[in-house]
């Protein structure tokens, strides 16, 4: 089972699906390693400022809203993952977000005596 996986691109109404769909799709890349987990999203014309990033027991929210555009994207997300450690930064209209594992659930090799 992949812990963090993309569930629901929320629209607000009719007219806002038809427009964002002649718009901007903003794709995500989600990647798991040893570390944790890291989530890539396209959004071009958004920065930091019009980007909100929220997270609860079950949910990853990423909002973005400027005056000529907005969405919603939600990550269904799990335990694992240290909430209070997550990292994210917008760079040339990529959004990219580190989401760390727990320390008592990442990887560790044990020494064999």
């Amino acid at each position: 089972m992949i812990p963090i996986t993309y569930f629901m691109n929320e629209f607000f109404d009719d007219s806002f699906a038809i427009r964002k769909m002649n718009k901007i799709n903003y794709t995500d890349d989600v990647t798991h390693d040893d570390d944790g987990a890291t989530i890539k999203m396209k959004v071009p014309g958004f920065n930091k400022k019009s980007i909100d990033i929220s997270v609860d027991s079950e949910t990853l929210t990423i909002e973005g809203k400027t005056d000529d555009d907005s969405f919603v994207k939600r990550f269904s997300i799990d335990n694992k993952f240290d909430f209070d450690s997550i990292d994210a930064k917008v760079v040339d209209g990529l959004l990219t977000l580190s989401v760390p594992y727990k320390a008592e659930v990442k990887p560790r090799k044990i020494k064999v005596n």
